[in-house]
C-alpha cells in the first residue's frame, strides 16, 4: 500500500467491530484462476492485444506480492486445521448463457475485439487456480456466476452449513470480485478481515478506494499476512 493508503487508515481508522479469527472463520480465497490471476492467463492476453502495457500493474503486484501472500495463508489456515473455501469465477457454456446479459455481452465483446475464446468457459484449461494455491482433499470449492458470490453460488449455504461465522478474504481483483463478496457476506452478517497484501487490482488508486470503502462501512482492512497470523496465535480480535 502507498503511504497515501497507510495515511488513510491510519487516520480514519474504523468503526466496523474487532473480528476474532477463530476455528469458524474461513480462509477465502477469490478467483486466482489461471484466466485472470497468472499473465499467460487468457483475460490477461485478451487485454494486453486491447490495451498494451494496461495489465503491467496487476500482474507485477499478483505475481510479487498477491500469490506469495495467499500461499502463506493456505499454508497457515492448513496446518492448523481450519476451513478453507476458493472461488471460481466462469460460465458451464461457451456462449455464456448462464451469465446475466450484461455480463455476457462485456466478456463477448472483449472476445471479438481480442481474437481470444472461452475466457471464462468452465471448460477452459484456464478456468483452474493456479496450481501453486490448488485446493487440497477438503477444502471447498465454489463456483459462481458473477463478481459477487452472494448473489451467484451456494456459498452462503455452505457457509451457514458448516458453521462458518466469517472470513478472511484474499485474492482478485480487489475493486471486483473481493469488494462485492464482501459486501454481500457483511450484508448476511458474517465477519470480515480483507488483507491488502493478498490482494489486488488493476491500478493502485482503485485498489486504494475499494480498501477505504470497505474499511468504513464493511470489513476490517489489514496490511499484512502477519498481521493475520498474529491474531491467529495470539487470540487477540484484530
Amino acid at each position: 500500500m502507498s503511504a497515501g493508503g497507510e495515511a488513510f487508515l491510519d487516520s480514519h481508522g474504523t468503526y466496523i467491530q474487532p473480528v476474532a479469527l477463530t476455528a469458524h472463520t474461513a480462509l477465502l480465497v477469490v478467483d486466482m484462476q489461471i484466466h485472470d490471476a497468472r499473465p499467460d492467463g487468457a483475460f490477461n492476453v485478451a487485454m494486453e492485444r486491447l490495451q498494451p502495457g494496461s495489465m503491467a500493474y496487476f500482474n507485477d503486484r499478483t505475481e510479487r506480492v498477491v500469490v506469495p501472500a495467499i500461499g502463506r495463508l493456505l499454508q497457515a489456515w492448513r496446518t492448523r486445521d481450519r476451513p478453507v473455501v476458493h472461488l471460481r469465477l466462469g460460465s458451464q457454456y461457451p456462449d455464456y448463457r448462464d451469465f446475466p446479459p450484461n455480463y455476457r455481452a462485456w466478456i463477448k465483446a472483449i472476445e471479438d475485439a481480442s481474437g481470444v475464446r472461452e475466457i471464462f468457459y468452465a471448460g477452459s484449461p484456464d478456468f483452474q487456480i493456479r496450481p501453486e494455491l490448488a485446493p487440497v482433499d477438503g477444502e471447498w470449492v465454489v463456483d459462481k456466476l458473477t463478481y459477487g458470490a452472494f448473489n451467484s453460488s451456494n456459498l452462503d449455504r455452505v457457509a451457514r452449513a458448516a458453521g462458518f461465522t466469517g472470513f478472511v478474504v484474499a485474492g482478485i481483483s480487489t475493486n471486483c470480485c473481493v469488494e462485492s463478496t464482501v459486501r454481500g457476506a457483511a450484508e448476511r452478517g458474517y465477519e470480515c478481515v480483507v488483507v491488502d497484501e493478498a490482494t489486488a487490482d488493476y491500478d493502485e488508486s482503485a485498489h486504494l478506494a475499494s480498501l477505504r470503502a470497505l474499511a468504513v462501512n464493511h470489513a476490517r482492512v489489514v496490511r499484512s499476512v502477519d498481521e493475520v497470523l498474529a491474531a491467529v496465535d495470539s487470540g487477540t480480535p484484530m
